[in-house]
């Protein structure tokens, strides 16, 4: 280019730009899985969440025995942006634009610590405090630890990295203690990690790449396909197009699987929502059970999910985001990706001939709380039962727990089964189940607004409110609604 006349260099604002780090729409459990991908991009085995409940000084913390950073590594790592996106990266390399752990981390908590040891190296340790920098508007790392026992933990090993997040505003807040409310909420956070983080990472569980550790506990991974079920699912022949194959697989009729593994795998409502597409880069799940816009969620297809894996030489013609969690197929494989979900869809309405009741047994693996759960009794009679952790119910029994309790069981006992059984068998077509709509009604989205304001003045953090307002039926079918808890 001629003539470039120069001007001003234009450096960005430390303090907006790193609070705008903390609106890249991650939840707890994907910004842990963002840290995960940096120990396995680091050649570690071993991968350890650590996290403990002390209201405001709460903490979670990630490590490995990865191969760790020396002094320079360390500080180019926290910087933001350290790496070119268009960078050729090593096959095993989960990462691509350099921002994962800063923009993961600053999304759940406002001090970012990381400690590492290299083999042969002296430990070395680095701190993003939010505070500090809105305070002194300056990018100024701290060589800080909170406590002397987590680089202990690092010391023992031969190499490895800590990752640790504390001030956890967007998850705890300035909660006391003796919340317990908020404590619950923690937790149950956690369980949703434990439970995302042996789906994203089941391939590299299941081939022994990695072992994770979730307070101590080895987690287990779970694989979508459903491999170990009795009968075992249909599996295609795998097919490669542009490096990238795709193979789908045909679950069995729910009549042929025991109540167990029926139960374990979600019933028919979890059954529905994952199908489709599961979208892998390097065998790291990046998304669950979507159609990517080549066909819709129907009762019938809901035993066909198709695997697409592709390597990080394909970032840029799939559209990779920062958060790894979208991915849009180019269009050169699309019609290839079409035709392969129409044949799925068709072997999979050929096996379909059964509608159930909206619900999920106590023991189902979902990572959302419906309205309606099922169980049985010891007369071996099905039951339905509302379910008391739905928000909305859980916030009336806190508000009027007696009266409350004897109109929910009322509703229970009289659930007009017989009636519906009989309109089913007149006219399958009669119900509807699993009705699309594009947008949620003003009713259902002030109902969440109210829910929202009520968790709010109850102290819990407001990023935490809407996240479990968003994992409850019928919200969680709504992003939309998501816009409006502010």
């Amino acid at each position: 280019m001629n003539d470039i006349v120069k001007a001003e260099i234009a450096n960005p604002n430390p303090k907006s730009t790193i609070n705008s780090y903390r609106s890249f729409g991650y939840n707890l459990s994907t910004a842990i899985a963002d840290i995960i991908d940096n120990s396995i991009s680091a050649n570690a085995d071993e991968i350890r969440i650590e996290y403990k409940w002390n209201g405001k000084s709460s903490f979670i913390s990630i490590s490995d025995n990865g191969i760790g950073m020396n002094k320079e590594e360390l500080v180019l790592a926290m910087t933001p942006g350290s790496k070119d996106p268009e960078e050729e990266r090593n096959e095993k390399d989960l990462g691509r634009f350099g921002m994962g752990l800063k923009t993961a981390s600053f999304s759940q908590c406002k001090c970012l610590t990381c400690i590492s040891k290299k083999e042969n190296n002296k430990i070395v340790k680095r701190c993003w405090d939010i505070d500090f920098i809105n305070q002194e508007n300056e990018w100024q790392l701290l060589d800080n630890v909170s406590d002397i026992s987590f680089l202990e933990k690092i010391e023992k090993q031969k190499s490895g990295t800590l990752v640790l997040w504390e001030k956890l505003d967007r998850i705890v807040g300035n909660a006391e203690i003796t919340n317990e409310r908020v404590k619950n909420a923690f937790y149950q956070e956690m369980v949703k990690v434990k439970q995302h983080l042996g789906l994203v990472f089941h391939k590299f569980i299941e081939s022994k790449r990695i072992k994770i550790f979730f307070q101590n506990d080895e987690i287990e991974s779970y694989n979508p396909f459903l491999l170990n079920l009795n009968p075992k699912p249909e599996m295609g022949q795998p097919e490669i197009f542009d490096n990238v194959e795709i193979i789908y697989f045909i679950l069995p009729h729910m009549s042929e699987i025991g109540q167990t593994d029926y139960e374990k795998t979600g019933g028919s409502l979890g059954w529905f929502q994952e199908q489709g597409f599961y979208v892998y880069r390097g065998d790291r799940l990046l998304v669950v059970g979507d159609w990517l816009g080549l066909q819709k969620k129907r009762d019938y297809s809901k035993l066909a999910r198709i695997a697409i894996n592709f390597t990080n030489a394909n970032d840029f013609n799939w559209h990779l985001d920062i958060k790894k969690s979208t991915a849009t197929p180019p269009i050169e494989i699309r019609k290839e990706l079409d035709r392969i979900a129409r044949m799925a869809i068709m072997k999979s309405a050929k096996i379909y001939n059964w509608r159930g009741q909206k619900t999920i047994s106590e023991s189902g693996n979902v990572n959302h709380e419906p309205l309606w759960m099922d169980e049985k009794t010891r007369e071996g009679i099905k039951k339905y039962k509302i379910n008391r952790k739905h928000p909305i119910i859980k916030s009336l029994l806190e508000e009027n727990s007696k009266l409350v309790g004897k109109a929910l069981k009322l509703l229970e006992d009289n659930v007009p089964i017989e009636l519906i059984l009989s309109n089913q068998n007149e006219d399958p077509a009669f119900h509807e189940l699993e009705k699309q709509i594009d947008k949620p009604s003003d009713e259902l989205i002030n109902l969440a607004v109210e829910l929202y304001k009520i968790n709010v003045s109850q102290g819990v953090p407001k990023e935490l409110a809407q996240q479990q307002i968003m994992n409850s039926t019928p919200f969680n079918l709504f992003p939309l609604i998501n816009e409006f808890l502010k």
